[in-house]
This record gives structure tokens, C-alpha cells and sequence, in this order.
């Protein structure tokens, strides 16, 4: 992960606002986040004190993400509120089935969100992404 002088002082400003470490950061529609699970609740602060103060601070939107061990755990983490039908983890490959609105959702305009989620999984969990659409009642 190689990090410019401003995503540097973004994590500084974030961790000394909210006292918390940050495990990983990227800048996608948003500032995202990741921290250890355990200090997710810390990092919102109370009635999002925290969350709020660093938006207005940063004049951007933050999203937080609670990193787990678990790549399951995290995927879901990571996508919450999206729901998904299924993650499975076959060898080294993150099988990932939704319907069709969460499959759009997950790859983003021009695949730039599944291109970061590729990016994460295969930084933190050496493990590759298969996204498939699985066809529900109203599709």
C-alpha cells in the first residue's frame, strides 16, 4: 500500500480525532476506512459524534469499515447494508453470488468498485474475487 503525503495526513487527522489505528485507507466516492472490528463503535462516537466531526472537518462522506480475520465476516463487513445470497471460500477464490441491483452495486461504474475490492482481498487475504448474479423472483 503506498500512500501520498495527503491520504497520510487524512489517517493522522482520523486517528487522532477518533483514537483509533487504521489498518488500510482508499479514497473511492468516498473516504473509506478500514479499522480493527473492536473499534468500530469508538470510531462512530456517540450518536456519530465522531463520524460527523470528521465529515464536516474533511468536507468529504467517510465510510467504516470494521476489519475481521474472517474474509466472510469482512466481505460482509465491507458491503454492509448490501445484502448478499451467498460467500463462499473455495481454495484462494471468494465466491460471491447476489441478485442482479447488489451484483451493479458491488462492480461500480467502470468496475472501479470491484477493482478495490479485488485490491483489498488480494492485500489483506491472498485471495481472489468471483462475483456471479444469481437470478431472483423479480429479475
Amino acid at each position: 500500500m503506498k500512500l501520498n503525503l495527503e491520504e497520510i495526513q487524512l489517517i493522522n487527522i482520523f486517528e487522532r480525532i477518533t483514537r483509533a489505528t487504521v489498518k488500510d485507507f482508499f479514497e473511492l466516492n468516498q473516504l473509506v476506512f478500514i479499522v480493527d472490528e473492536s473499534e468500530v463503535g469508538k470510531v462512530i462516537g456517540k450518536k456519530g459524534s465522531n463520524l460527523k466531526r470528521m465529515e464536516s472537518l474533511l468536507k468529504k462522506k467517510i465510510k467504516i469499515v470494521g476489519f475481521n480475520k474472517d474474509p466472510i465476516k469482512f466481505l460482509k463487513n465491507y458491503v454492509n447494508p448490501l445484502i448478499l445470497k451467498s460467500v463462499n471460500l473455495e481454495k484462494d477464490i471468494l465466491k460471491i453470488s447476489a441478485d442482479r441491483k447488489t451484483k451493479g452495486l458491488l462492480i461500480g461504474r467502470n468496475h472501479k468498485n470491484l477493482e478495490v475490492l479485488k485490491e483489498l482481498f488480494k492485500r489483506h487475504f491472498k485471495l481472489e474475487i468471483m462475483l456471479k448474479w444469481v437470478k431472483n423472483q423479480m429479475d
